[in-house]
């Protein structure tokens, strides 16, 4: 059995240091597409790219050589620094639900639930299972993204995983039907992740950023962002993780990538900040925790009377609660490093 060389790229790996910035923009928009109070539009324009936009970093990140590395040696790595900060999350968000099941309005949602229910989404990976903290969800997905892909490049050229990958979530775009089963741990939704997944390595292959001027860049962001309100407007309200693709399915692709050519674009125009990197490193702890600190955020406003319970929501709340909920997460942060496991490192 034969198996295709990974092609090597002699750009030196640090040489993408914008890509803290996108990481970082993505982050953000992960916790105000999540929050209360930000308008439609904005919500449908992040929900439309910022899924797609985390599997491209992913994808981007292989380090030149990982590709070699031995099938089930490799899906050991990945399963240590997923699995174990999925399972910990997990516990963290289950725990926290258990204290807050029968508080105000969480009551009415908890009723009939018995106390162990939860457990079932950590087995199934499902966001509608994991109701304790639904962007867990990400974590088996991209356990098994990564995996499959690199299992694939045994095989595979990078041009064809590339363009089988692609052709495979259009399909599965285009005539999917919604249904309320569902594969467990993604294994659906995987194969469209997959596509970003292969052409963020492809990209990163081919050193599509190295010599593009601070002009162009400003020209294809201004060209991408403006193709993306326009693809949204027509498409509507995406859904990754419960696999709906919007009014017109023949377009999520197409508007995923404009939005990750934006992000990527004006990440490039712009330094490092300190801000950033730290976002940037520490994605894997925010992005299962900020879900639990914008509704402790929420929850303690309303006991403390500071909000009403049927408060109306709007930008300023969803932008405040956002920046706490990721300011939150320095202490955790914190503690984590004490313990031995790892939550900052990227997968690939």
């Amino acid at each position: 059995m034969s198996s295709y060389p990974a092609p090597r790229n002699q750009v030196p790996f640090d040489h993408y240091g914008f890509i803290d910035n996108a990481k970082a923009i993505g982050m953000v928009l992960v916790v105000l597409g999540h929050s209360r109070g930000l308008p439609d539009y904005l919500v449908t324009l992040i929900f439309s790219f910022h899924v797609p936009l985390f599997f491209f970093i992913s994808g981007f990140l292989i380090k030149p050589g990982k590709l070699d590395v031995a099938i089930f040696r490799n899906a050991k790595k990945v399963l240590r620094t997923l699995a174990i900060p999925y399972f910990l999350f997990f516990l963290l968000a289950f725990l926290y639900w258990l204290a807050t099941r029968n508080i105000g309005a969480k009551a009415l949602l908890s009723a009939g639930q018995t106390w162990y229910l939860p457990i079932v989404g950590l087995f199934t990976g499902l966001e509608s299972d994991l109701f304790v903290d639904p962007p867990l969800w990400f974590f088996p997905c991209l356990i098994m993204t990564a995996i499959t892909y690199h299992a694939s490049r045994k095989f595979l050229t990078l041009t064809m995983a590339t363009c089988l990958f692609a052709v495979l979530a259009f399909v599965i775009t285009l005539f999917w039907k919604e249904s309320p089963y569902r594969l467990p741990l993604s294994l659906d939704s995987m194969w469209v992740a997959l596509s970003f997944y292969a052409v963020g390595q492809y990209v990163r292959e081919k050193d599509f950023f190295s010599n593009i001027k601070p002009g162009y860049l400003f020209l294809v962001f201004i060209i991408a962002a403006a193709l993306l309100v326009y693809a949204t407007g027509f498409n509507g309200k995406v859904d990754f993780a419960n696999m709906h693709f919007g009014r017109l399915p023949a377009l999520y692709m197409l508007t995923a990538l404009l939005g990750i050519i934006a992000t990527f674009a004006i990440s490039a125009l712009f330094p490092v900040s300190k801000i950033s990197a730290w976002i940037s490193k520490n994605t894997l702890t925010i992005f299962p925790v900020h879900f639990i600190f914008l509704s402790l955020i929420r929850g303690v406003m309303v006991s403390l009377h500071a909000i009403p319970s049927d408060y109306a929501y709007g930008a300023e709340w969803s932008l405040v609660s956002s920046a706490l909920s990721i300011l939150f997460c320095v202490p955790l942060v914190v503690f984590l490093r004490r313990l031995p496991i790892s939550t900052a490192r990227n997968p690939s």
